[in-house]
């Protein structure tokens, strides 16, 4: 009898399994894409561990058109036009369940894993002073502080020579690790009022690289699969494995915990810096220490991309990187310029702007899949979506959107910037700018740093060093 009702069991389980792939397959069937991806999330995933994924949905959308399939209840868009309409404020749209995925520590939300619009809004209302400098003292001089870090350190180890080969004048230097530890620092800085120490040290201090590089691309995967998603923060998973922080091993969740149980109690500490800014307008202990992991890992993987990716083009372009050095020696010789650059001189530099926008466009920072799910059944791109369906973007088609563009979409022109007609130029910048999810009610916090940080650190390197690639076939 026994025998009996597990195989029936096990007949079941394996009828409604093709069933619901069967139904699931049949509620997409009107929109194009890879076969596989419409029966399986295992595609998806697959290409979210190559590391490729981002030119995986570009390929797609140049195949298959700028809606298409990938998943069975996936489809991806590479319509800017169609991202800026979901991602506004429209009530029928709400953030897919792969949002949960991206909590730190499983069993807490934050600002960008929550689903509840109206905490996700609570939250960042609480938040907006700190990240807009209102209530933090010497914002721009904190970041003052590691770009001359930044730049003693080039000087002092890296451009005295290498003592073992007497004919070279240089040592070479890993620039996107260095460029990495800098906005660690400057990241630290701000959410904590201390710094890791990554510059002096000329090390990853925290030990936050190697984790994040080790744990990131997993968490990505497991979040395309909801059963996961709740099985990692369901309270079984939390009896067998109770402390996050040894597993994931994250020292800097300890600094955060340090940190933020410093603000509140009977004697709490008082400093205005964004921590600070948040306890004052109202974030909960809990939520100030899920808001300060947040931001490390936020805030300093996506502008590191922005520089590391901006500087490749730069010195990959002669012409570009002879026009910004001219702007940027001339301004020097005529005295127009700190040291460090202030924002406000940064945001005068026409040609350093076009820049900083053309390799944002190039290369953007963010660039995860970010699903939106409509409550309702919606068009999208002419193509009827029905409700439910998670909605990702694909960044590299959008940026490189020869309608928005131009012809030369693939090239990196800072030039496009400034030869563009006024309404054309809206558009652009716009499409650009949802890297940021710029004009949405998920706009990046931490937008306003970011560009403080891009518009001083190229040119407080180009005004010091000429920078070349060691080898420019293997850049």
């Amino acid at each position: 009898m026994l025998l009996f009702i597990t195989v029936v069991a096990v007949a079941v389980a394996i009828v409604y399994s093709i069933a619901s792939s069967i139904a699931s397959y049949r509620k997409l069937a009107h929109i194009p894409g890879p076969k596989w991806a419409a029966w399986s999330n295992l595609w998806l995933v697959r290409g979210q561990l190559s590391g490729q994924l981002n030119f995986i949905l570009r390929d797609i959308n140049k195949h298959y058109g700028k809606l298409a399939r990938i998943g069975p209840n996936w489809v991806v868009c590479g319509d800017p036009a169609e991202i800026r309409r979901i991602w506004a404020a429209r009530p029928n749209y709400r953030r897919g369940y792969w949002y949960r995925g991206l909590r730190f520590d499983p069993y807490r939300d934050h600002t960008l894993s929550t689903l509840d619009e109206k905490v996700h809004s609570q939250l960042r209302s609480k938040m907006l002073p700190g990240y807009g400098g209102k209530d933090v003292d010497g914002l721009h001089e904190a970041i003052d502080v590691h770009v001359a870090a930044f730049v003693e350190l080039l000087e002092d180890k890296y451009l005295a020579g290498d003592p073992s080969k007497s004919h070279v004048p240089y040592r070479t230097v890993d620039l996107a690790l260095k460029i990495q530890l800098f906005t660690l620092d400057v990241i630290s800085t701000l959410a904590f009022g201390e710094t890791f120490g990554c510059l002096d040290a000329d090390a990853d201090t925290s030990g936050y690289l190697e984790v994040t590089e080790r744990v990131t691309p997993i968490l990505a995967a497991m979040a395309i699969f909801p059963w996961v998603v709740d099985f990692l923060q369901s309270r079984v998973w939390r009896l067998l494995i109770p402390n996050v922080n040894k597993i994931v091993g994250f020292g800097i969740m300890k600094l955060a915990k340090r940190t933020v149980d410093a603000r509140y109690g009977e004697k709490p500490l008082i400093k205005r810096d964004m921590l600070g800014s948040f306890v004052k307008h109202g974030l909960s202990r809990d939520e100030a220490e899920g808001e300060a992991m947040t931001q490390i890992v936020a805030g300093s993987d996506t502008t590191a991309t922005a520089i590391r990716a901006t500087l490749l083009y730069i010195t990959t372009n002669p012409q570009v990187y002879a026009r910004l050095q001219r702007e940027i020696d001339e301004s020097v010789c005529a005295g127009r310029i700190s040291s460090p650059i202030s924002d406000a001189e940064a945001r005068r530099f026409p040609y350093l702007q076009a820049v900083i926008r053309e390799g944002l466009r190039m290369w953007p920072p963010a660039s995860g899949l970010q699903p939106k799910v409509s409550m309702t059944d919606d068009v999208i791109c002419g193509i009827r979506v029905p409700a439910g369906t998670s909605v990702a973007w694909a960044p590299w088609t959008m940026m490189h959107d020869k309608g928005v563009f131009g012809e030369d979409a693939y090239q990196f022109q800072p030039e496009r910037w400034l030869d563009t007609p006024p309404e054309q130029l809206r558009v652009m910048e716009q499409t650009a700018m949802l890297g940021f999810a710029g004009g949405s009610r998920y706009e990046c916090l931490g937008k306003n740093v970011a560009m403080i940080e891009l518009n001083k650190v190229f040119v407080e390197l180009l005004r010091r060093f000429d920078i070349v690639l060691v080898d420019p076939t293997q850049p």
